[in-house]
This record gives C-alpha cells, structure tokens and sequence, in this order.
C-alpha cells in the first residue's frame, strides 16, 4: 500500500506540475505570436489527442515523466512561407528569453498559490518549544533545557517548528555560530551554538535535530510502536505493542528513559522487562552503533507508538486571502533563496552532493503527502513546483536557463549562437542532465541500503 501511494502521488504531482510549467510556455509563445504544434504531457505514444482551432494537437502520453511543447521552427524542418512569422526562430530575442522563462515562472507562481491556499484553509504546526537536548549536541552544551521556546534564529522571528527548521537549515555547510534567542519562563535568553563545516558530508541530514533542538515531546510510556525490519530489536525479539518496563533492572518511567538506556548501550547487551499481551516477559537486547556529529550511540531501530500533541503546543496559522497571499509569496521566497544556498554550497564544495535527492526521494515524500491530508498534499506540490523551476532554471543547454542564456548572448550580439555551438552545448547540458540523474539516483539507492 506505501509503495502504491508512493507512485500514485508521485504520478499526480508531475502531471500537475508538469502541466502548469509547459502551459507557462505555452501561454506565452502564443502571445508572441508562436505557431504551437503540440502541447504534450508525457512521452511517448499518446493515449489521448485533441486539436483545437489554432492547429494546435493536445495529447496525453503513456510515459507520465515530464512534457513538452512543440513549436513551429525553422531548425526542424521547412516552414510554408505564409507561417514564418509565426515561427520561433523569427521572433525577437526577448520574446525567446520570455517563452523560456515562462514554464519556471510558471511554477513560481502555483507554488505561491498553493502557499496562499495553505494559509486560507489554515496550517497547523508546532510553536518552537523544545525538549530536553540530547547530551553531546550543541544545544545541550550551552544548557539549553526543556521548555525553552525559540523565539529568534540568526535574529529572524520564528513563530513556529517549521519556520525553526527553514532558519537553521539555511546554515548546513557553514562555519561559525547560530544564534538563538530563546524564552524561559520569564526570562530571554541569548546563546550561541558553534558549528564547522556543520553537517557538511551528511546525506541526510536532520538540522535541527544534530542541535539538539527537537520539538517538546508529551509524557508518555515506552511503547514499541514500529521495528524497523533487520535491526537489533527485530533481530532480539521486541515487537510492535511491546511496553518497555524496566531495563537492566532500573525502572524505564517512558520513552525519553528508554531512549536514554539504548543510546548508551551501544554494542552492550541490555536486560529489558517487557510488558506484552498483559504477560510480562524477559528479553536482552544488544543495540547497534550509530555515528552522529563523531559521536558514537546505540541503536536498535524501534520507534515509538504514535501520540497527540498537547494543544498548547500547536498553532493554526490561517489568513483572509490577501494576507495568505503575502504569505504565500514570502515562502516561496525564502523556499528559492535556500535552494540557491544550498546549490551555490554544493558548488563551492561546502556541501556534500550525497544530498542531492533522486525520483525514489520524491515518490516517498509523495507517498507521505498522498496519506497526511490536503493542507500537506498541497505544501508537497507548492515545494516540487519550486524545485522544478530551480532545476529549469541552472545555466544548462537543454535547460529552459540555458536558452535565456543562449537568446541573452543573440540579444548582445545580434546573431544567434552557430549551429555548431549550439548543438556542441547541447550535447554539454544532456550529458551534465543524466550525470545529475545518475548521482541524484545513486544517492536515492544507498538511502535505502
């Protein structure tokens, strides 16, 4: 059923988007007065085709992976000579930089709409209260403790976990300290968490979490509520319901102790009492190793029962349609400004390009969507819509980006590119294009393994 929900939500997020972005292109070279001779969503053999009055063939294809659109174009064949006004290689430098940017800018904008609908139907998060850090993070060093509220990061207002999380996940890569500014009780308080080449080398890091900083946790027992299939507490008998009473004989009050136990334990063999079907039973766990910030603990792969969070802890963000747009725009700013971050890191070789996500990344985060309802179906679309434009946008021949960069230089020098440059840069961005896929899909495989 994952997998099934996977694909399917992965399947209607292309389709939507995909649709937007060519329809961008569409738009607009019809308004530069470009014949259209296909407008595709897919490849391959079409499933279904339509022509509309203008000559224009609408299809769906059975390859459900991107779309196009075909344009009337003297490099592809002989144009009548009654349509060459109509042909995109006669129009101006500027409506070709236009028709290129139009399928980016396209995805710009659903993705401030889907931010703005968000906003309308109302978002639900969690204020930026934390629990107790874990010794050894940075956030532990400086004493933070349980019950701070974050109030700034960097001296930017966050007013909920998710704005925490965008704030901090701007400085992976990064050398030097992030400032908090945290609440505690009546009392504000300042301190600095020093960081270098912070996170760096990781393939999937969890920023906030590797601080020390997770989200307040509400009291409650330690109920196994998923094994991770493989690992030592699969492989040394605990199962899904399992209560976790007591472990080397030292009372384990809930989760946080349980936690506690199995995190320094590593390699360590752990007597555990255990609560199951009303039967109490005796079982010894050894937990396996796991390296965080060149730190060793002990893991076993268990999860805990799925809890309600205290209301006190959660805030409903909800905006009349005006200021839901404002908001909307702000997201997708700050959405882009960390994309162009964290890919000018990549370049500069501040981070690691095992970060880089592939399709499976992207059918999982659809499959999580797909099952968590519309409010986060529709932040799923609005942050696929921004990659997408990002990704068209890179300097690339074969890319939208580089074409504005092709009809920049026809626009500087009044002539276009020769043909031998441009098929020599064509060859170029295909060959950076699967290298891309081919690292983004290696990246997706060994997440897995």
């Amino acid at each position: 059923m994952e997998f099934f929900n996977s694909v399917f939500g992965l399947l209607i997020a292309l389709g939507i988007l995909v649709t937007i972005h060519e329809y961008g292109h569409f738009w607009v070279a019809r308004k530069c007065g470009v014949k259209v001779l296909r407008f595709s969503v897919g490849f391959g053999k079409p499933i279904w085709t339509r022509v509309d009055k203008h000559g224009t063939e609408f299809a769906i294809a059975w390859i459900p992976l991107g779309g196009y659109v075909k344009m009337l174009d003297e490099r592809e064949g002989e144009v009548p000579e009654a349509e060459l006004d109509q042909a995109f290689t006669r129009k101006s430098p500027l409506q070709k930089i236009a028709i290129a940017l139009a399928g980016p800018v396209a995805n710009l904008l659903f993705a401030i709409v889907a931010f703005s609908l968000m906003y309308v139907i109302g978002v639900r998060d969690l204020i930026p209260l934390i629990d107790q850090p874990v010794q050894g993070t940075p956030a532990a060093e400086v004493q933070l403790q349980r019950d701070d509220l974050v109030r700034r990061v960097d001296g930017k207002e966050v007013m909920t976990y998710a704005d925490m999380n965008l704030a901090v996940a701007s400085r992976v890569g990064d050398t030097g300290v992030i400032q908090l500014e945290v609440e505690r009780g009546n009392r504000s308080l300042r301190v600095e968490l020093p960081i270098e080449s912070w996170l760096s080398n990781e393939q999937s890091p969890n920023p906030l979490q590797a601080l020390g900083l997770s989200p307040r946790l509400p009291e409650y027992p330690a109920e196994i509520g998923r094994v991770e299939p493989g690992g030592a507490a699969a492989r040394d008998g605990l199962l899904v319901g399992d209560v976790i009473l007591t472990a080397n004989d030292t009372e384990v009050a809930g989760w946080l102790d349980w936690v506690d136990v199995i995190q320094g334990s590593a390699d360590q063999p752990v007597a555990l009492t255990v609560m199951r079907n009303d039967q109490t039973i005796q079982l010894t766990v050894t937990p396996g190793t796991v390296e965080r910030d060149g730190q060793t603990y002990g893991y076993v792969g268990a999860a805990v029962a799925p809890v309600s969070w205290a209301e006190n802890q959660l805030i409903t963000s909800r905006y009349w349609p005006i200021e839901a747009v404002s908001r909307g725009f702000q997201d997708t700013f700050d959405m882009v400004t960390l994309s162009y971050q964290m890919l000018w890191k990549m370049v500069t070789g501040k981070v690691s390009l095992r970060q880089i996500g592939g399709p499976i990344s992207m059918a999982q985060m659809a499959g999580v969507s797909v099952t968590s309802g519309l409010e986060v179906f529709i932040g799923f679309l609005a942050f696929i819509s921004i990659s997408l434009a990002i990704v068209n946008l890179l300097p690339v021949p074969v890319l939208d980006g580089g074409h504005v960069v092709m009809h920049s230089i026809e626009l500087v020098f009044r002539r276009e590119l020769p043909e031998r440059a441009q098929i020599i840069g064509m060859q170029i961005g295909m060959a950076f294009i699967i290298a891309l896929m081919l690292v983004a899909f290696f990246n997706d495989v060994t997440r897995i393994m």
